[in-house]
Order: C-alpha cells, then structure tokens, then sequence
C-alpha cells in the first residue's frame, strides 16, 4: 500500500468512527477471596467491548509488558499499571485486531473484544501460595489465578455459549498465550471452538553478543521465584523434562511442541524487544555497523530455526514479517498496512482460523530484512 492511499484510508476511518474502539472496565473486587490479585493485592479485572455484528464471537487478548526479573524489581513494578489495579482508567482504548472499524479490522470488526491487563510480572503464570515480604512491602505472585478468575468470569459473561474464542495476546501476553492456551481450552467447553494467535511471544533462549545467555538466567529465576510449576505452564511440557530442566517450560521454543491447541505465530525474526534484551545489540539499522547488522541477520536466521516445528506443523498458522518491530497486532499502521506475499496479518489469520485457504496462504514467511517495502523506514 503506498503512503497516499494509507493516508486516504486514514481520512475514511476518521469519518467512520475513527481509530480507536472503547472497552470499559470490569474489577474482580471478589476475586481477592480467591487470592487471585495483583503484584500489590489489589483486586484484578478486564476490559469488554459486547460485538455488533457477531457478538457471540470472542476475542480475548492479554497484555503484554515484560516482566519483573526478581523481588526488588516485583516491588518496584507492583506501585505501577502493570503490578496494581489501583489507578486503572475505567476505559481502554484499543485499534487493529481490537478495532470494530470494519475498514481496519474487517473480518473481526463485529466481534466481542476483551482486554485482560497484565499485573503479575510473570506472564500470568506464578503461583506463590503465601505472601511475599520484601524489606517493608508485601507482594503477591498469583498470575495463573487471576488468568482463572478472569476466564471464570467471562464464561458467565457468554464465553461458556460462545461460537467462537480466539485467546491472544502480544509481547508477554504472547508468551502467555502459548503457555496458557491448553489450559485456557480446558477451561472452556468442548463445543466452542478455540484458536490462540500469539503476537510476539516467541522469546529465544539465545545467548547475548558476548556468548551470555542473560535471559535464560531470569527465566530460570522468574521459573522459582513465582512457583511457575504450580498450574502456571503446559503439563505435558513439564511431564516431558527432568526436575533440573522444568524451566524450560518456561520458553516458548521448548513448550511449543507440547502444545495441543491450534496456534497461530505472528512474528518478527528481527524482533526489536529482542535484539535489545536478548541479543543485547546497541543499535538499530541504520545506525548499526557492518559487523552489527551481520549479528542482527544472524540471529533472524536463528530465530527461523527456533520456529520451524510451527512452519512445519500441519494444523497451526505462521506470519513472520521482517520489519523492525515488537507487537503488531494492536496497531492500525501495521495491522492494515504491513504486507508479506501481498496479504496482511488479517487476511491470513481469517484465512487460518476458517479454513478457507484458496486466496490467501495460512504459513506466510518473509524474505531477509531488509527486504520488505510495506516496513517502516527507520
């Protein structure tokens, strides 16, 4: 799409509705009973916006927001947004996947949208039983139950009647996504259809430019300091490794095969999170030197090897783009604009989900950046 006729599309929503769809807030205050709560106790919840269209058809994303590396940081993290329910705007402004615009979101634009804020610090898997003192706060790491209350709630709400749920999230609501998505479809009956479409979440466990692998190490921290083990990753993933490697279950490269929902992996291999924290690269093209942008590529081609059981699999959906980019699902700009093969992220993941592959191809995979004319320009 050039940039007169984005602009012109641009004009068109404005006209139409604009941007951004509006979800208002729910608070679980009751869930506190449960023990379900956030970092600083308070109480979890979700944002719901009831479909035009097709309002028995469910989207439920979970937000993304890295994650709190050790106690301290759990302490530090649980007096903001992302640790405390506290100063939650009663709305939540949402656009690409999450839109009702039909001219940005035309294949989900009718349908029900939920939006779960992310206030555990662990990608909603800890499950600590007692509370955490540190110096003169108290935290709670309970990420798995305020997944349960949340879905709990929203099977009331219609999900239990549902004609269809797609479980998603971006960034650490990717990651969630792929540990949660079995246990998701447990909760829900047989009869409604479940597809999970994780944005972002497939994190390497990758070694850093000087050969250290530093998130491995936080991984394998978060893994005891949240009792992860305790209902917050894929059982069979668990069941499969030795004691001394149950961490694993943790990365999404090593639960991948466990997991038994249809998936659909929305990627970047040039992963702009990544390079940063993983591979601890100090630049983006192009202010990246010769030998800087040799290990951005490499690790691209590292990524693709980490994700071949999913462009292999027989049932799931792929869509690797090779922008600059971390999260994509929930902007306009990329969600409409953004292109591999002549299709968008939409067009495949409707394709994907219905079956209806005969336009548009469910394994969609990009040339090697920089490549692709539809990126931005940094």
């Amino acid at each position: 799409m050039s940039s007169l006729g984005f602009v012109v599309i641009f004009l068109a929503l404005a006209a139409k509705g604009g941007l951004a769809t509006i979800l208002s807030l729910t608070l679980l205050r009751d869930a506190t009973e449960q023990g379900a709560v956030c970092l600083d106790g308070s109480a979890p919840g979700y944002y719901y916006k009831k479909g035009s269209s097709e309002p028995s058809k469910w989207i439920i994303h979970m937000e993304g927001g890295g994650y709190c590396a050790n106690e301290l940081d759990c302490v530090n993290r649980s007096h903001t947004d992302l640790g405390s329910s506290k100063n939650w705007r009663k709305t939540s402004f949402q656009e690409g996947f999450l839109s009702d615009n039909c001219l940005v979101n035309p294949h989900f634009c009718g349908w029900t949208k939920v939006f779960i804020p992310y206030c555990d610090g662990a990608f909603f898997a800890g499950n600590v039983v007692n509370p955490v003192r540190v110096g003169s706060d108290t935290i709670y790491f309970r990420g798995i139950r305020i997944l349960d209350v949340v879905i709990g709630a929203l099977l009331e709400l219609g999900v239990k009647s549902a004609d269809h749920v797609i479980l998603t999230g971006c960034s650490a609501g990717g990651h969630a996504t792929y540990l949660h998505a079995d246990h998701v479809r447990n909760m829900i009956p047989r009869n409604v259809p479940l597809h999970a479409f994780a944005d972002a979440g497939f994190f390497l466990d990758a070694p850093n430019i000087n050969g250290q692998y530093v998130q491995r190490e936080i991984i394998q921290y978060i893994y005891k300091m949240q009792n992860v083990s305790n209902g917050g990753v894929n059982k069979a993933c668990l069941a499969a490794m030795s004691t001394d490697e149950q961490w694993k279950c943790l990365f999404v490269p090593y639960t991948y095969s466990y997991i038994n929902t249809p998936i659909f992996t929305y990627n970047s291999p040039y992963d702009t999170w990544q390079l940063e924290n993983t591979l601890q690269l100090n630049c983006l093209p192009p202010l990246c030197s010769d030998a800087q942008l040799k290990l951005l590529k490499d690790y691209g081609q590292e990524f693709l090897k980490a994700v071949s059981p999913a462009i292999q699999s027989s049932t799931n959906g792929v869509f690797l783009d090779s922008c600059l980019v971390h999260c994509q699902s929930l902007s306009t700009i990329t969600w409409i604009e953004f292109r591999v093969s002549n299709q968008t992220i939409g067009e495949t993941l409707y394709a994907w989900i219905t079956g209806n592959t005969e336009k548009y191809n469910t394994k969609v995979i990009d040339c090697t950046f920089p490549c692709n004319p539809t990126c931005p320009v940094l």
